[in-house]
C-alpha cells in the first residue's frame, strides 16, 4: 500500500458506520451512494465492510468512511 499524499493527509475524515440486520441492503445503499450502482442479484455481504468518498463541500474536501455491519457481529 502507497503513502497517502499531502493532500490526502490533510482531508477531514468522517466516519459513518450503517448497522443493521441480514439481508436489509445496507451494502446496497453504500454501493449506490460511493458508486453509482445497484446489483439486484447481490448476495449477502459477509461480516463488516468498508469504503470510502471523497466529498466536496464549501471548496473543501472530505472523506466519508462508511462501515457497514451486520447487528449480530456485536452483543447488544
Amino acid at each position: 500500500m502507497s503513502e497517502p499524499s499531502k493532500e490526502e493527509q490533510n482531508l477531514q475524515n468522517y466516519k459513518v458506520v450503517l448497522m443493521g440486520d441480514t439481508a436489509v441492503g445496507k451494502t446496497s445503499i453504500v454501493d449506490r451512494y460511493t458508486k453509482n450502482k445497484f446489483d439486484s442479484n447481490k448476495l449477502s455481504s459477509t461480516g463488516i465492510g468498508f469504503t470510502s468518498k471523497i466529498l466536496n463541500f464549501d471548496d473543501i474536501q472530505r472523506r466519508c468512511k462508511l462501515d457497514v455491519n451486520k447487528l449480530n457481529n456485536f452483543n447488544i
